[in-house]
């Protein structure tokens, strides 16, 4: 894949995003599924690490819920068809019965894979 505009790229990753996230809040596994690379690792701002299947089992079970998500994009940086977004997150979901308001920074990484945009990590820290 050869380099394209920062901000065609930039809108790209946002379109994947926002279906990332619609898909996390409608628990729509499938969609979830397409947009997640199958050796992605995911690691919440607990520390707790999963992989493309564990994830997609939590958000399946119910044991988390989440209510509204946004995501800010604070830097995109392309090197081929890997694309690095440092950001941050805003949340609000329900973990073990208990509604919690969360914001992280976050930092994540998509590839292009057969001209698709999914994501390989994910890697969220709580904002100080």
């Amino acid at each position: 894949m050869t380099t394209i505009d920062p901000a065609a790229l930039e809108s790209e990753l946002r379109i994947a995003e926002e279906r990332r996230l619609s898909a996390m809040l409608a628990r729509d596994l499938e969609t979830l599924g397409n947009l997640l690379e199958p050796d992605l690792q995911y690691t919440h701002s607990t520390g707790r690490v999963d992989d493309r299947d564990s994830l997609l089992e939590l958000l399946g079970s119910g044991a988390v819920e989440y209510l509204a998500l946004s995501h800010d994009f604070d830097s995109v940086t392309q090197e081929g068809n890997v694309v690095v977004v440092e950001g941050s997150m805003k949340m609000h979901l329900i973990s073990g019965g208990v509604e919690k308001h969360l914001a992280t920074a976050n930092r994540t990484v998509w590839a292009n894979t057969g001209g698709q945009w999914k994501l390989r990590l994910f890697v969220g820290a709580t904002a100080q």
